[in-house]
């Protein structure tokens, strides 16, 4: 299940499986980059890492030095 992407065309999903409930996994596929990439972490940590440590390629943007910000979604679907 899709819940972000970036200007760059990176898409953050969570990796549901109903033998797990409670148990989400993010899968994170850059525009650039082939393949999904899997991180056992939290939602919370996981964007953390991508605003923040510029270490964390290929999805950390601290090294652009952008003056991150956040837009929250209108919550419509369509």
């Amino acid at each position: 299940m899709e819940w972000g992407s970036t200007e760059w065309a990176d898409e953050y999903c969570w990796l549901i499986d109903a033998e797990r409930p409670g148990d989400y996994p993010v899968l994170a596929r850059a525009h650039d980059v082939g393949g999904w990439h899997r991180y056992d972490i939290s939602t919370s940590e996981f964007l953390y890492r991508v605003l923040a440590d510029a270490d964390f390629q290929p999805f950390g943007i601290a090294q652009y030095d952008l003056g991150t910000t956040f837009t929250p979604g209108s919550g419509d679907d369509e």
